[in-house]
């Protein structure tokens, strides 16, 4: 990574650079300044590694081989790892099934599976409960194509996933995939297609919304060519919601609403905000690690500032006070307590 457009790839580094499959063929442009060299940086630190590889069936006898990434993920604690007290060091599980009668060791062939039907049981083996669960081979398979429009927001179920072409899979697959795209975005539609992601996997139907690739300055990528896998709920998943019927706010309440939420709007940086459970798991593993005393103290940066807020809209929520509120409302008064009635008089009493 250069930084300053008097530095010449072409005379030395250009031969000997690796260039990875997922990136561009192209080197970028030279660093401007300090900052851009920071962020390409940091987004070489996590390896681009497929979740699958698997093929993208369009027709009898047509498949495209593509990788399935995961874009965003939720950070969270690592798994735990049982040790031996004494010596530190990682334990090893084993587990084995014993008769209750003879109390000899099963071994896998002794084991069957049943299912009460009609007051009997009907025995299954274990390759046969494995036969049932599977659906299908891994890969996607195309359904038919639909028009963007048709893809809604509160159709969300879970995070989506990334594919991109991928040549071990099946060779030439970058190039159909290349036209696949062009035409989804050209006409302005997904494709439907049915998705089992790995052996006895459960099958989704996602839609693959068409991602065109986005330069930013000095020919740096923004955002990959590719299709995002959006995943679509069944018929069983939509619930009808029953709300009970409440006070609804007058225009000026809403007004004075919207004059406090722009006050108080300010530009998201994910990376500003860290997550005081997992930064507080790593500070005791650090003191843990290093024999400290004391474990460091994180600040919890996703505590609303009540001084700032006080600040930038103090007088705004006094008067959106005044507007819903009765008169002499605390939110800060705790709720009196509940009456209880006396089982052995007619009157309530505390």
């Amino acid at each position: 990574m250069h930084i300053g457009h008097s530095f010449d790839v072409s005379l030395f580094y250009r031969d000997i650079i690796y260039v990875d499959d997922d990136d561009a063929t192209t080197l970028p442009d030279p660093s401007e300044n300090f900052e851009e060299l920071l962020i390409r940086v940091r987004s070489k630190e996590v390896k681009k590694r497929a979740l699958q590889r698997i093929p993208l069936s369009l027709g009898p006898g047509l498949e495209i081989g593509v990788g399935v990434y995961c874009l965003v993920r939720e950070a969270k604690k690592p798994s735990f790892v049982r040790l031996d007290q004494r010596s530190n060091e990682e334990l090893k599980t084993q587990t084995r099934h014993i008769c209750e009668d003879t109390g000899t060791e099963l071994m896998p062939t002794d084991i069957k599976f049943y299912q009460p039907f009609g007051g009997e049981k009907v025995v299954f083996e274990k390759e046969e409960v494995t036969e049932m669960k599977k659906f299908g081979e891994p890969g996607l398979t195309l359904m038919g194509f639909k028009p963007r429009s048709r893809v809604k927001k509160h159709c969300y179920i879970k995070p989506s996933n990334f594919i991109f072409p991928d040549e071990s899979v099946v060779k030439g697959s970058s190039s159909l995939f290349k036209v696949l795209l062009d035409r989804c975005l050209a006409r302005d539609i997904v494709a439907i297609c049915r998705y089992i992601a790995r052996q006895n996997a459960q099958p989704f139907f996602v839609a693959l919304v068409p991602q065109a690739e986005n330069l930013g300055e000095n020919n740096l990528q923004v955002e990959s060519p590719g299709f995002h896998v959006v995943f679509l709920p069944f018929a069983e998943d939509f619930r009808t919601l029953h709300f009970e019927e409440s006070t609804k706010a007058n225009t000026e309440q809403i007004d004075k609403a919207k004059d406090i939420i722009k006050k108080l709007t300010f530009k998201y940086q994910p990376d500003s905000f860290e997550n005081p459970v997992l930064q507080k798991h790593y500070r005791y593993l650090e003191a843990i690690a290093l024999e400290h005393d004391e474990v460091e103290q994180v600040t919890d940066l996703t505590e609303p500032d009540i001084e700032r807020i006080s600040r930038r809209a103090g007088s705004l929520l006094e008067e959106f006070k005044e507007l819903v509120y009765s008169d002499g409302y605390d939110p800060e008064q705790k709720p009196g307590a509940k009456r209880k009635v006396c089982v052995n008089c007619t009157v309530s009493c505390y």
